[in-house]
């Protein structure tokens, strides 16, 4: 009976984990959005790109730190951690 609680609990815990990052996931536009674009003349090639590793870096920062405040995401891996103490009794 625990077993099957535990299951249920591990299931459910990881499923708000997906949630929990999909909604905190960095924005859709990938690195597309740290490109300086103009200061480049004629057509636009991988070699010409200038990537604004600050701006980039920062974004990963901010993204980390509220993901890792957020209640989202301690309440599914604290989740997690009750189904394998319940598995274990």
């Amino acid at each position: 009976m625990l077993q099957q609680i535990s299951d249920y609990v591990f299931m459910g815990s990881l499923g708000l984990l997906v949630v929990s990052l999909m909604l905190f996931s960095p924005g859709s536009g990938g690195r597309s959005n740290y490109i300086n674009t103009w200061n480049t003349t004629g057509a636009l090639t991988d070699l010409q790109r200038n990537h604004d590793h600050t701006k980039m870096a920062v974004s990963q920062h901010n993204w980390l730190v509220g993901l890792l405040k957020s209640y989202l995401f301690w309440i599914p891996i604290s989740g997690m951690i009750l189904s394998v103490i319940l598995s274990k009794i």
